[in-house]
Formats: structure tokens, C-alpha cells, sequence
């Protein structure tokens, strides 16, 4: 219970080794309470470089490493302290898992100790060092100082007595010795760039997010497009033009820290849930896991990628009325599935009140296939029929004065429209003024 507990100095006490290494644990125990808790997971890699070179011949080897251990301990190899030595890793060895571990501290156990017996659970071996006075370089005093006895080990070999991060996973090893390394796997970082495939879905993600944007603001700047596209067109834009500057800052960052990704990411998937087409809901995600950051993060890209790189299927397409002889206007059908899947609306409007429109123009105008217009006006058919809608479909601009009729999809000349080229209208009696738009909703 004393183990972390401050020394009570006083005048006159014998001072031994003790006391100092008491001292010791004390100020460490109160900076990690004080520092430990100002960021969540504050531990991980902030670099690691792995010797490429020895995986070829079977081991695992680091170059560097800057990195804070789960218990609070910092390290810099080679800076501060030796790179452990490389892992021979087993021929027989499938999809297990590299770590670098050190002893945790306790109470009981030497916290010094150069034997390589298996069993040693110091954290530090001692060497000698020569450090030169501060105040006068002609001074020097050589001293033992202690080197963190860090190494790599599998993850099933290395007991609780250690404080571990993973490093690899290695998927197997090759009879010609080579180390096969998973791409996928994420080590624990302070860094996102640390975690390579992490690092690339941040830029993906930018570029995901301005090419949606593109998409979305040519879209809504088309003409007539200020009331075509729904009101969630206008959203998701607002969504993505907000989302896309923070993901870019993000992107950027140095010693950007991946739970901060997380929560802006798994934020961003929960508000693009609301535009999806199947349930409007977002997903349970699963918690995040520092030591599973691949785990963690998986089902939150699947569904970005998915969301921004959907192709947009515009709800309201205009089809131009190209005027002809005998007062005949077509309208081409440059997509022919439109036929088979949208609802068509003919908006109307003249110099004369919308209820004449609205009961007169249906008796007044025939509608049919080009091929069989000539058919429809000159034998007096009547041709698809037109039904009035009590207000403007929401998918459609709503212009005042303006009457919307629906073509009957369950007219006996619609068949013909499959196989032609477009729509035909003859319109007949007098409207004054007469203006007409004709507009395909796909369901």
C-alpha cells in the first residue's frame, strides 16, 4: 500500500538507495495521475519502421520506434534507448501476433537485472555511462544508468507480467523463409499515419467527400433544379460541404491521434445513414477498441465508401417539348427504362383561369407515342389519358398559376411507348399563352 506513497524528508536521516527510489516511483505516480487522464488511449505508436530486409530471412526486426506503452512508459529506439533484439519467428507459425514488450513494474520484483534467463522480469539492464558536468565540460563522473529492456515476442509467449504493443501480424512463413506480413492490421497509435491503411482512408475520404460535393452542386445548379431535386439533395450538400474542410484539416494533421478520427468518421456515418434508401437508421457500430483499431474502424469505412460513392440517380428529370408541324410537340426519350419505372407529369399553364385548364386541356390535348400521333388526332382517339393532381408533386418545382396532371401509366397506349422513340402531344382548342413542361419522376 505504501509502494507509491512520498517520502517524508527530514534533517539528520540516514539516506540510502532506498529512499531516492522511493522518491522515484512517487513523482512518477503523480505525473502519470496528473498527465494520464488529459486525452483518452494516450498510449501507442507516434512512428515504427520495420526492417524489411529481415523479414526475408525470417525475423522481425524494428529500425525505430517512437512509442508510450499502456502503463504510461515513453521510449525512442534507437535515440534513448536499444532496439530489442530481432524475432526468429517459427516455421510453423500462422497469423499470430508480434508485440513489444517490457515487465511491468511491481512490487517485490528487482527492477534491475541483466540476465537473459527467460525469467528475469526486470524492466531495466544497467550500463555504464560517463555524464559530463553541466556547469564545466572538464568534469565527468561514470555512472550505471538504466536501458529499458524491451523485446519482441510472440503474443500467446508473453504473460501479464509485461506491458505489450502489437507490432505485426504475421500471416505466415514462407518456405523460402520470407515473412508474410497482414497489410490489414492497424497497431495502436498516437499517430493515424502510423497505421498505413488508416492514413489512406483519410485521404480517400477527402476525396470521396469533394467528389460527392461536385456531384451534388452541378446537380442542384442546373436550371430548374431549385425545386427538381428534393430537399435532402440540399442537405447532404450542407452535410458534405461542412464534413469536407474538417476531414481535409484532418487529413493533414500531424500526430493526429485515431479515436479523434473515429468520432468525427463514425459522426459523418451516422448523419449520411439519414439519406440511405434502405432503413434511414445508422448502424451499431462497434466500440472503439485502441488495441483493435482495424476492428474498430471496418464497418465505419465499408459504410462511408458506400454512402459517397453510391451514383446518383436524379428523382425528377426534364424532358424538352421541341415543337413541330400541325402543332405537334415530342418529347425524346434519350433513357428508354424511364417508360418502365417513372411516373410522368405534364405542368401546364395560359392566359386563362387554372380551373378552365384543369377541366378542359385533358378533353382538348391527345398524348401517344410519335409513331402514332397522325393515328390518335386525325381518327379521334383518345390516346393516354391525363389525370390533375391537387398540388405539385415534391420531387417537381411548384411555379404558381401552374396546373400538374399525371399520365395514365394504365392506358392501352402506353405498351406503344416501349418500343418508340418518344412522346407525342397535340394540343388542340385555345389557350392563350400556352406554356407546357413535361417531366419524368422516377420512382
Amino acid at each position: 500500500m505504501s509502494w507509491n506513497r512520498k517520502v517524508i524528508w527530514s534533517e539528520g536521516m540516514l539516506l540510502q538507495p532506498q529512499h531516492l527510489q522511493q522518491h522515484d516511483r512517487y513523482l512518477q505516480t503523480q505525473l502519470e495521475a496528473r498527465v494520464g487522464r488529459l486525452r483518452p488511449y494516450a498510449w501507442g505508436f507516434s512512428s515504427l519502421r520495420i526492417d524489411e530486409q529481415q523479414l526475408a530471412l525470417g525475423k522481425l526486426a524494428l529500425l525505430s520506434c517512437h512509442a508510450v506503452l499502456p502503463d504510461g512508459t515513453p521510449f525512442s529506439l534507437p535515440a534513448d534507448d536499444d532496439l530489442p533484439l530481432p524475432l526468429d519467428i517459427p516455421e510453423d507459425a500462422r497469423n499470430v501476433m508480434v508485440v513489444l514488450a517490457l515487465p511491468v513494474r511491481r512490487p517485490g520484483i528487482a527492477e534491475t537485472g541483466n540476465s537473459p534467463a527467460p525469467d528475469n522480469y526486470a524492466r531495466y539492464g544497467t550500463v555504464d555511462h560517463e555524464a559530463w558536468d553541466s556547469n564545466g565540460i572538464d568534469n565527468s563522473a561514470l555512472m550505471q544508468v538504466g536501458r529499458l529492456r524491451l523485446r519482441l515476442a510472440l503474443e500467446p509467449e508473453v504473460a501479464n507480467a509485461y506491458a505489450c504493443l502489437g507490432v505485426a501480424r504475421v500471416i505466415e512463413r514462407r518456405p523460402d523463409n520470407r515473412l508474410v506480413l497482414d497489410p490489414e492490421y492497424c497497431p495502436p497509435c498516437l499517430d493515424l499515419r502510423v497505421a498505413a491503411r488508416l492514413g489512406a482512408f483519410a485521404d480517400e475520404l477527402v476525396g470521396l467527400l469533394h467528389q460527392r460535393g461536385d456531384a451534388l452542386g452541378n446537380r442542384l445548379s442546373q436550371p430548374g433544379a431549385a425545386g427538381a431535386a428534393e430537399i435532402a439533395d440540399f442537405l447532404l450538400l450542407q452535410l458534405i460541404n461542412r464534413s469536407e474542410p474538417l476531414f481535409g484539416h484532418l487529413a493533414t494533421m500531424t500526430g493526429l491521434h485515431p479515436e479523434e478520427f473515429f468520432r468525427e468518421a463514425v459522426q459523418l456515418a451516422g448523419e449520411l445513414a439519414t439519406f440511405s434508401p434502405v432503413n434511414k437508421r445508422a448502424q451499431q457500430y462497434p466500440v472503439y477498441r485502441h488495441d483493435q483499431l482495424r476492428e474498430s474502424f471496418q464497418p465505419v469505412i465499408d459504410d462511408l465508401r458506400e454512402a459517397l460513392s453510391m451514383v446518383l440517380d436524379t428523382h425528377a428529370v426534364p424532358i424538352p417539348l421541341e415543337e413541330r408541324q400541325f402543332g405537334i410537340r415530342v418529347a425524346v426519350l434519350r433513357d428508354p427504362e424511364l417508360v418502365k419505372s417513372s411516373t410522368f407529369v405534364l405542368v401546364v399553364n395560359a392566359q386563362v383561369p387554372p380551373e378552365t385548364i384543369r377541366s378542359t386541356f385533358p378533353r382538348q390535348v391527345k398524348i401517344g407515342s410519335v409513331e402514332k400521333i397522325r393515328d390518335l388526332v386525325n381518327l379521334q382517339l383518345p390516346g393516354i389519358a391525363l389525370r390533375p393532381l391537387p398540388v405539385a408533386p415534391r420531387q417537381l418545382p411548384f411555379h404558381a398559376g401552374f396546373t400538374y396532371f399525371e399520365l395514365d401509366r394504365n392506358s392501352e397506349y402506353w405498351q406503344q411507348l416501349t418500343t418508340s422513340a418518344g412522346f407525342a402531344m397535340h394540343v388542340a382548342g385555345d389557350f392563350p399563352g400556352l406554356q407546357m413542361e413535361f417531366w419524368a419522376i422516377r420512382k
